[in-house]
């Protein structure tokens, strides 16, 4: 009698597991749905990141710009210098750049004023950090440079 039991039990197992359906159709969406919820997600915070990377890249070519400027200033420095571009800063190889950095050297001007103070001038459009152009900086000092964000030079606040 106990093996006709096991035999029944063993029956009811099977059947049960036989029984077994797999997911429906309105449970394989709800799955992909939360699948396509999650992925937009983490594709939008990762583009967020990589355009706040270029950003920063672009504030800190500001800064070894305004370095290389204040180099080639001491270096090069004659009673009548009052200006120059970065355009002669990256030629005297005070700088290097990738020819993609900056897209008018030639129109970022240095100017040191009478106590030899030197200020750079960044047109509009200068950098282009993934979707976004530079603002202008008019005559910034190194220290205004150096507490230079991707807030003021990307976005939309006018002072350091």
């Amino acid at each position: 009698m106990t093996n006709v039991l096991v035999l029944k039990e063993e029956n009811k197992m099977s059947r049960l597991l036989k029984d077994e359906r797999g997911m429906t159709l309105v449970e394989l969406l709800a799955t992909v749905v939360i699948l396509a919820i999650i992925a937009a997600i983490g594709v939008t915070a990762i583009g967020q990141v990589i355009q706040n990377s270029k950003e920063d890249a672009g504030v800190a070519n500001v800064q070894q710009a305004m370095n290389a400027g204040k180099l080639y200033q001491s270096t090069n420095s004659t009673n009548d210098m009052k200006s120059f571009a970065l355009k002669d800063v990256i030629d005297g190889g005070y700088l290097e750049v990738p020819t993609t950095t900056w897209n008018k050297p030639e129109a970022v001007l240095f100017e040191i004023d009478g106590d030899g103070v030197v200020k750079i001038t960044v047109p509009e459009k200068s950098l282009k950090a993934g979707s976004k152009d530079s603002k202008a900086l008019t005559k910034y000092s190194n220290d205004q440079i150096l507490s230079l964000d991707r807030k003021i030079l990307f976005g939309t606040k006018t002072t350091p």
